[in-house]
């Protein structure tokens, strides 16, 4: 997902992780004070930036992603729908800068200030629970549904690329991806869509990349030298195939 690529990249210095300003810094700091002040203590807390840096708190524990054994339990599953639901409540009081610049494109109808980039990798574990959420620099104004359908992605994960052991079956993947929705609470009638949602999801994620690379960003020139725009596409089919196989399942008790 999208990252910083000007200046260094994070540098963790006495507590504080630092990271190169960007246009969206004011934001993302002003949603950081905004979810502290509404009790949620699971995102890092802002630190102060200027016109160079900007610095968070840096939250204690172990992040990676499904190849991490931790990571794919089904407990760090359920715990990390959690904590995006707590997110998702207190962010939704965070309406009047839904216009304000970020990195990603706001997503109407604006219910909520999504993550945007909600994976095992941006989330921190301790004592077998997720305990924290990191790196809100993909953060923008969107519904629940489009932060939960990548999460879900990510999560399940719905693909046949994001391989771990004991999750790279279809059937798997809907029971995972199922019992991070009945925890986040979403309501029956808006998980058919999901499968297109996620679909949405990727598609705008490959014409983002395109677009930063053809503007000249050498990362995501990197990123599609390697193939990650095929890896998307690719998974976007594959979704596609079990479309229908996953709306059912996500709707099973």
């Amino acid at each position: 997902m999208p990252t910083d690529e000007t200046g260094p990249g994070p540098i963790l210095r006495d507590g504080l992780v630092w990271r190169a300003t960007r246009p969206w810094t004011t934001n993302v700091h002003a949603l950081l004070e905004h979810v502290e002040q509404g009790g949620f203590d699971a995102a890092p807390r802002s630190a102060g930036y200027d016109e160079n840096f900007e610095r968070v708190t840096f939250i204690e524990g172990e992040s990676g992603d499904l190849d991490n054994l931790q990571m794919r339990s089904v407990t760090v599953l359920t715990s990390a729908a959690r904590l995006l639901r707590i997110y998702h409540d207190c962010s939704a009081s965070f309406q009047p800068l839904a216009e304000g610049i970020w990195q990603l494109k706001p997503q109407p109808p604006f219910e909520v200030i999504c993550h945007g980039d909600f994976a095992p990798y941006n989330v921190v574990i301790h004592a077998g629970k997720a305990i924290g959420i990191i790196d809100f620099e993909a953060a923008h104004p969107g519904p629940r549904t489009w932060d939960i359908a990548y999460a879900v992605y990510r999560w399940a994960p719905l693909s046949r690329h994001i391989a771990a052991e004991r999750i790279v079956t279809i059937e798997e993947q809907i029971s995972r991806a199922r019992d991070f929705l009945d925890t986040y609470g979403l309501p029956a009638d808006q998980r058919a869509a999901l499968p297109d949602l996620v679909i949405a999801r990727l598609k705008g994620l490959v014409a983002f990349m395109e677009a930063e690379a053809a503007q000249g960003s050498e990362k995501y020139r990197r990123d599609i030298e390697q193939g990650h725009h095929r890896l998307y596409r690719d998974d976007v089919g594959y979704i596609r195939v079990h479309r229908d196989q996953i709306a059912a399942g996500l709707m099973a008790t």
